[in-house]
């Protein structure tokens, strides 16, 4: 019963697109028997792609390859070589996947949602395969402290006037970034990873180093689900902030009609140098989401709960957050919004403010590229972001706003 209404569900999504393809034959109407009922298509080309879209949906991924080569042989069509990159994805040959998705991209009239999809599953291809990629952006950060916004603030049951720091004003830089990825087995189970992030602002005590190196090794039996162990670091003004080593388990299921989820489960041990008492265990589980809609745009989100636990209550918190972006074609533009709101209670009176800590934060961000401009393999990116704290102690309050002109592979 569930395979009859898997070939049902399937038939209706492939119906759905394969409708899009043009008729490139003028041949008469072929008819299906699936479970005994009859399904008309329009053409034999038609009828070829569905039966693909079904073999997609029974996870007979090898049958997908051959029906979907087979038809991009006899119609070149984007929509099939689109398809048939998927397919053999699914089939974990990722170097053929990796050059017909560069090929879809390549392609004129490409949907915005399409390519930003598609660029998804070149990651994930990056991956497993190995890569190195930089980044350069110009960033603007008009709190580079996050200090309080707030003009008074309560410390030790006596309300104080807020000073704020002679330097703590707008400050600029660049930022350099480099992402890279190394498979140590030859059937790219292990991957090595090591990611380096330095902003250089005019004023060298913000200047920043971030850092994170590790392993990611995916299980033979399932594929789909992976365990990375890393350590994250933090410097800056020549001074370390934090390490983080970790552990986590990723889960990547199949994309299921185009839907596309990851799910992460983290434990990590949090080093504060110059303030011990913010030493901690961490644990997070996150999801997110990626999802192209048929109107061309692109919906991102995530869902995130985290527990902190340190030896003084009124420093170890719970809580959580919520994400939703969308990528919006218009003309050659695309325009990314996106938002978030995340909630952290903490456990204890504060002794030195004289409360209990419950922490508020949003944001909100803007960023505007343009498929048509490219710089070699670089597609530039402007954008926007507002960044707002409301705590229950007005101390830890604020709020900023960042502009990033960015250069990414």
């Amino acid at each position: 019963m569930s395979r009859k209404l898997s070939i049902c569900s399937a038939l209706s999504v492939c119906f759905a697109v394969g409708s899009s393809l043009p008729a490139l034959a003028d041949s008469e109407s072929s008819q299906l028997f699936i479970n005994n009922q009859k399904i008309i298509a329009q053409d034999s080309l038609q009828a070829q792609f569905i039966l693909g879209g079904i073999a997609l949906n029974n996870r007979d991924y090898e049958a997908a390859v051959a029906i979907f080569g087979d038809l991009l042989r006899k119609t070149n069509s984007p929509r099939v070589k689109l398809e048939l990159a998927r397919a053999l994805f699914l089939a974990r040959r990722f170097k053929e996947a990796q050059q017909v998705f560069q090929e879809v991209l390549s392609e004129r009239n490409v949907p915005w949602a399409v390519q930003q999809n598609v660029r998804l599953y070149l990651d994930e291809i990056d991956g497993t395969l190995g890569f190195v990629k930089f980044g350069l952006s110009f960033v603007s950060d008009s709190n580079p402290r996050n200090f309080t916004s707030s003009k008074e603030v309560i410390i030790t049951g006596q309300i104080l006037n807020v000073v704020p720091p002679e330097d703590n004003r707008e400050v600029r830089g660049l930022r350099y970034k480099m992402t890279t990825g190394k498979p140590f087995s030859d059937d790219g189970r292990m991957l090595g990873f090591f990611n380096l992030s330095f902003t250089d602002f005019e004023q060298s005590q913000f200047d920043r180093w971030t850092g994170d190196t590790g392993f990611i090794y995916a299980f033979e039996s399932l594929p789909q689900l992976k365990s990375r162990t890393g350590i994250e670091y933090s410097e800056q003004g020549g001074t370390k902030q934090y390490d983080f080593p970790y552990t986590s388990l990723l889960y990547t299921p199949d994309p299921v009609q185009q839907f596309r989820l990851n799910h992460e489960f983290k434990i990590g041990r949090l080093h504060v140098p110059t303030a011990p008492h913010l030493d901690a265990n961490n644990y997070t589980l996150s999801t997110n989401f990626t999802r192209p809609l048929e109107s061309g745009v692109l919906v991102k989100g995530y869902l995130s709960i985290e527990k902190s636990s340190t030896k003084e209550d009124p420093h170890s918190y719970h809580g959580g957050s919520i994400g939703l972006g969308v990528d919006l074609p218009l003309s050659s533009f695309g325009f990314e919004l996106s938002g978030s709101v995340g909630k952290r209670l903490f456990g204890g009176i504060d002794p030195f403010f004289g409360g209990k800590r419950d922490d508020t934060t949003k944001k909100y961000g803007l960023i505007v590229s343009n498929k048509n401009i490219q710089f070699f393999s670089f597609m530039p990116k402007v954008g926007v972001i507002y960044e707002q704290n409301d705590s229950s102690l007005d101390f830890f309050s604020y709020d900023k706003i960042s502009f990033v002109f960015s250069l990414e592979e």
